[in-house]
């Protein structure tokens, strides 16, 4: 997936409460809850990377590394392990 690929699908996302769910190459599935930290900013910075910022921290992901991208706006509810 390319970095563009997944801040157009991230943008929307910004300040909404809920969880988001990556599934990377080899790695599985990584969740980010979004519910009390939501997300604030996505970008892609000049080596390719996506940084995901929210209001009490940050993280760098390779776009290469990842297959899916799922948000679940209902916090009070799993999803389960559908991905």
């Amino acid at each position: 997936m390319t970095g563009e690929a997944i801040c157009e699908l991230l943008k929307p996302l910004i300040g909404r409460s809920g969880s988001i769910f990556l599934v990377g190459k080899g790695i599985g599935q990584i969740g980010f809850a979004v519910t009390d930290n939501k997300l604030a900013t996505v970008e892609v910075l000049p080596d390719g990377m996506v940084r995901l910022e929210r209001e009490t921290g940050w993280t760098v992901l390779d776009p290469a590394a990842v297959v899916a991208v799922a948000w679940n706006g209902d916090a009070g509810h799993s999803a389960g392990q559908f991905l």
